[in-house]
Order: structure tokens, then sequence, then C-alpha cells
């Protein structure tokens, strides 16, 4: 049995432990530890303002290869597109600066933008898959013979033919597509006549890991649907879609692995997107379809430049 003796002994063990971390912490210890803590603190402030000044650097790096890109574009742009005119299409989330800074370079090529058109969420809706696949079937009429089966390749072919046929089969078609309370599309710009050619607009990458993994989670919308989407509109039109290729559930990500029949440019909201988007108009036109940037799947950084 313990006895008082050993409750004494290790209480004085204790406090005497105590009172010499008390004297070492006050004493000896006092200088190394605050040294050494004073280091610390000094060292990341220098790391923080080399991390700043890198930050700045590279902005400014940007900035001038930016400015470059642009004069350069203004050497080789002008009569790429001479005599077309191009309907935008805007795909949610996407940014109006990033618009118009393609609209202000087709038009540098000697196109025109001549009417804007908003997608809804309803093309990428989990929900609205089983509307899309009956109401697809009304878009079939109006087109007399798709080029696809598939659902969502048909409504895609409906707006490429709205934005680009005969004014009374394109009105058909945009009735159908801007229809119900829940449209498909709605009408941001009226164009004045037919358009030639289309540039499809998305969003710019959507955050990190985290942001990604929540919206894949909620399982509310399908980014896949846009490769077969967009590929229908290319069917029926010469299009360029303009996005992202950050990851597999990118826009261009998605295009991209599905192998769909689409011209690409990746990297969107950068001065290279915006560049080689009427250079990729014009050679799509000429019969080339292929994927442009720096990201996965790219196929060449820009278009070929007409000589």
């Amino acid at each position: 049995m313990i006895d008082f003796r050993y409750h004494l002994v290790s209480l004085i063990s204790v406090f005497l432990a105590l009172a010499v971390g008390v004297v070492l912490g006050a004493g000896p210890l006092q200088n190394s530890l605050g040294t050494a803590l004073n280091d610390q603190v000094a060292a990341l402030r220098e790391e923080r303002k080399a991390t700043q000044l890198q930050l700045e650097q590279t902005a400014t790096a940007v900035n001038e290869r930016d400015n470059y890109i642009t004069q350069a574009a203004a050497g080789f742009l002008p009569g790429t597109l001479e005599g077309k005119t191009v309907a935008i299409v805007v795909l949610p989330e996407a940014k109006n600066e990033d618009i118009e800074a393609i609209q202000t370079q087709i038009q540098a090529a000697g196109g025109s933008v001549d009417g804007r058109f908003a997608l809804t969420q309803e093309w990428i809706s989990t929900s609205r898959a089983g509307y899309r696949s009956t109401y697809s079937g009304q878009v079939a009429s109006a087109l007399g013979e798709p080029a696809s089966k598939d659902a969502d390749a048909i409504l895609g072919e409906g707006l490429g033919k709205a934005l680009t046929s005969s004014e009374a089969e394109a009105a058909t078609l945009k009735s159908l597509l801007t229809a119900t309370g829940q449209p498909l599309m709605t009408v941001e710009s009226q164009p004045s006549a037919p358009a030639s050619m289309i540039v499809a607009v998305g969003p710019r990458p959507t955050g990190g890991p985290e942001a990604k993994a929540t919206a894949t989670a909620s399982g509310s919308v399908d980014p896949a649907v846009w490769a077969k989407s967009l590929g229908g509109v290319a069917s029926a039109a010469t299009t360029v879609v303009v996005g992202s290729a950050d990851g597999e559930a990118s826009l261009i990500g998605v295009i991209r692995s599905a192998r769909a029949q689409v011209t690409t440019v990746d990297s969107v909201g950068q001065a290279t997107a915006a560049v080689s988007t009427p250079l990729a108009l014009a050679a799509t036109d000429a019969g080339t379809r292929s994927h442009y940037g720096f990201d996965e799947g790219a196929q060449a950084v820009i278009p070929p430049v007409a000589r």
C-alpha cells in the first residue's frame, strides 16, 4: 500500500520541477528563446517582402506580355475576318470584360459583332435532363433532319441554326429556345441579320479543389453536357468556344476530353485567348477544327496566321 511519504515525495518533485522551469525560463533560457523568436519573426518578414516583390514583378511581366501580344496582333489580324459577322454566345458565369476583349479583337480582324445571347444553367442542369430530352423533339421537328440523335446535341444544333440561318427558320428556333419560364436562352442584344460565325465564351477557372469538390458533390449540374451541346452548335455553324481548361470539369476540359468536333481556345481572360479567337474563327471557317492554347489537349499555342 502506498503510504503518505510516497505522496509527499511526489509532490515535492513536481514543485521542484516547476521551480527549475521558472528559474531557467527567467534566467539562462530567457535570452536564447527571445532571440530565437525574434529571428523567426524577422525571417518571416523578409520572406513576405520577397514574395510580395516577386508577385509585383510577375504582374508587371504579365502586363508587358499582354501589351506586346495586343500590339503585335494589330499587325496580323486586320482583314482576317473581313465581311464576317459574329454572334456572341455567353455561357453562365462568363465575365463581361473577357467578352469585350474578344469582341475588340474580332473587330480588329475586320469582323463585326452582331447579336449577343446568354445560355442558362438549364443546358447542364441534371434535374432538367428529362425536360431537355423531351423538348429536343420540338427542336428536331423545326430542324427537319438533325445531324445527331442525342437530345443535347439537337438543342445545340438548334442554337447554331437559330443564330446563322434564314430569318424564318431562325425565328422559330429562337422562339423555342427562349420559351417557357425557365428558358434555355435569353437574348441580350438582338442581331440585325443572321451571323456568319459563332463565338461561345465560358467562365474563368472557378476556384480551387474545394470549390470544384463542392460543385461535384452537389450533383446539380453536369458540365460534360457542354461537349454535346456545343458540338451540336459547331455542326450547324462555324464555331469557336473560348474558356478555361483548368481541370476535367472545366468547359474546355470537358470538350477536349469528349473529343467533341468543335474548335476551342483555352486561357480565357488572357490576351492570348482574345487574339487567338478571330484567328481560330478564320481557320475553322477554312475547314480546320483544332484546339489552341497552353493547357492540356491544346494542339497548338495559336491558330495559323493568314499571310
